[in-house]
């Protein structure tokens, strides 16, 4: 039988054999073959090694070799971190049992079928002379580790920082660490603003009470790495923070299908790429943000300078829309503004869309107007309105020197779906078109009190005639109504001037009512009213004139009548303004003197040989 000192030299000469050809071999190879070789120069038919799992904490078989299945247990467990004293049980009659070997964490048996050959002084020596070459093979492949996962981590640090865009990013981190764990898998458990739309292994992080205590919650809560081993200890599971200077940006989820200890190896790596990525995902965000305020910025500038380039009303509420749908891809748009006259509330501006034209529409209007509004709303799951069909809502009041003009009102059918730098943008948007829209508003209104009357709402006699003689320069045809209210000095002093001045209002009503669009009502004079109506003929006018007749009658209190005198021009004679205005005059005249409360017209013919009149 061999001594014990010449098997423990041979053991000797065998490490020395295997620390000459390291460079050869990985860590599990060099650990394989440093049992075989004990088994050998022990002349053992068992050698078992386990090493110490502090996710698990116990110790765990990573290799053996045994004449006997299923003889060696798969851990050995810890309780209170106090190493029991004890060895696999065996049908062996002797278990050579080196526990533990320093800071290596490593249990190693050995089992023979006889007594074991060593006393207790050839046991330490072993220990000490595998403690000495697992020490030279563990700083190998340390320093060898550390350089490859050095140089990776360059490598991912030179391809990922310069990347400006998120997608790329993520992209180029699932393809790179599948390519180094094949039998890993990876996905991205991403906070809801880093949302992709790609093919990429992504999840949305949930911050719901039911979910907090998941370890990818809780790393992304807390920005610590965290491993998760299920109840049958298989395929555990690695999470690491996608960290940045600024926040935590999503999370790593490594799964795999080796033990522990293969995780545990990586995980130093896992985290520094996952650092990597998460200082990639910031600066990416940081360049889109800044891309994007630029961007805001100049569409401000461009607005400002669309805005004071004195557009109409319409103009600046199409063109503040159209900016709108561009930017936040709205489905609705409305402004509300305001108004000015007792009769109504608000009024809602040509520009919106559709939808506020309609009851509903209207609807919002009213409640938004009945709560006087003064600061903006910001809701992705708008719910004041029942059944209402729009989710996402941004209301922006129009301020300008501390007064609110109004509100814009902006919609999506789906929830959540404008972010808050859109609803930011909205603000700037509103604020300066608030300036722009109440500045043309009060040009407009004042334009309109220069051409409008003050009492009937119809326009002056200038601005008729402005109309009429820029139409006869451009058009083919028209006809001058004239009406004069029957008596009307009896009723002011029957029922007084304050009737008087209701009957005219009322009067002026009917006419806008029974009228085209293109038309164009005025007041004349007194009690006298006129109507241009281009492109009809002079028939045509006589039964405009006709209705409107009937209708003064029908819808006055106090009832009045009119009596009415149409001229017309057509392109066929020769005529001018001031000939239209006369046989118009004249007209009426006939109409006055043939009984009133009827309409009399005027031929360019019957005029020019003073002819009588023809009425209706």
């Amino acid at each position: 039988m061999t001594e014990p000192r010449e098997i423990i030299m041979s053991m000797k000469n065998k490490y020395f054999d295997i620390c000459t050809h390291l460079e050869e071999y990985n860590y599990q190879q060099i650990i394989s073959m440093l049992v075989s070789s004990l088994k050998m120069v022990l002349n053992t038919p068992f050698v078992a090694m386990y090493t110490y799992n502090k996710w698990e904490k116990n110790y765990k078989l990573i290799n053996e070799i045994n004449v006997q299945e299923n003889f060696s247990p798969k851990k050995i467990i810890v309780n209170d971190q106090e190493l029991k004293q004890m060895s696999p049980k065996t049908m062996f009659n002797a278990v050579l049992s080196i526990q533990p070997l320093k800071e290596f964490n490593i249990l190693l048996y050995a089992g023979w079928l006889e007594k074991q050959p060593f006393s207790q002084e050839n046991i330490d020596e072993i220990r000490e002379e595998t403690e000495r070459f697992l020490t030279i093979i563990k700083s190998y492949y340390l320093q060898k580790q550390s350089r490859e996962k050095a140089d990776l981590l360059y490598e991912f640090s030179s391809d990922l920082l310069p990347m400006k865009d998120k997608e790329e990013i993520l992209h180029y981190i699932i393809q790179k660490l599948s390519f180094l764990y094949p039998n890993c898998e990876f996905h991205l458990l991403l906070s809801h603003d880093l949302d992709t739309n790609s093919d990429l292994p992504v999840k949305t992080i949930e911050y719901s009470d039911d979910v907090t205590k998941r370890a990818s919650t809780q790393v992304f809560i807390s920005g610590s790495l965290q491993i998760e081993i299920g109840e049958t200890g298989e395929n555990p599971t690695l999470y690491a923070p996608l960290s940045g200077k600024q926040g935590v940006y999503g999370v790593l989820q490594v799964i795999t299908k080796s033990d522990l200890h293969f995780l545990d190896d990586m995980a130093d790596f896992i985290k520094g790429v996952a650092e990597i990525t998460g200082k990639a995902i910031e600066n990416a965000s940081l360049f889109a943000h800044i891309n994007q305020s630029i961007s805001d910025l100049k569409l401000i500038n461009d607005t400002t300078h669309k805005l004071n380039s004195n557009l109409q009303l319409s103009e600046i509420t199409k063109h503040i829309r159209n900016l709108i749908i561009e930017v936040c891809h709205a489905s609705q748009i409305g402004f509300i503004y305001y108004s000015e006259t007792k009769e109504i509330d608000y009024e809602i501006l040509t520009g919106s869309t559709a939808y506020f034209t309609t009851k509903q529409g209207h609807m919002l209007a009213e409640y938004l107007v009945g709560r006087n509004l003064k600061e903006a709303i910001f809701s992705g799951d708008f719910k004041e309105i029942p059944h209402f069909p729009y989710k996402s809502v941004m209301v922006t009041p129009m301020t300008n020197s501390n007064t609110i003009y109004g509100f814009i009102v902006v919609m999506h059918e789906e929830q959540a779906y404008f972010s808050f730098e859109r609803f930011k943008l909205l603000q700037l948007l509103t604020h300066h078109s608030t300036l722009a829209l109440t500045n043309t508003s009060l040009r407009e209104r004042l334009e309109r009190a220069v051409i409008t009357d003050h009492l009937t709402k119809l326009y002056s006699r200038n601005h008729l005639e402005e109309e009429i003689s820029s139409h006869m320069v451009v058009g083919e045809m028209g006809a001058l109504l004239l009406f004069d209210i029957d008596d009307f000095k009896k009723v002011n002093d029957t029922f007084g001037h304050h009737v008087g001045d209701q009957v005219l209002k009322q009067v002026a009503q009917v006419i806008k009512t029974f009228i085209e669009t293109e038309d164009i009502p005025a007041r004349w004079g007194g009690e006298e009213l006129a109507i241009y109506a281009p492109n009809i003929t002079l028939n045509e006018g006589v039964q405009v004139a006709g209705l409107i007749r009937r209708q003064v009658e029908k819808f006055t209190d106090p009832v009045v009548t009119l009596s009415c005198g149409v001229a017309a021009w057509d392109l066929e004679e020769e005529d001018t303004i001031k000939d239209l205005f006369l046989r118009a005059d004249k007209a009426l005249y006939e109409a006055k003197n043939t009984g009133k409360n009827c309409v009399a017209k005027h031929t360019l013919a019957s005029y020019a040989i003073d002819a009588n009149t023809n009425k209706q």
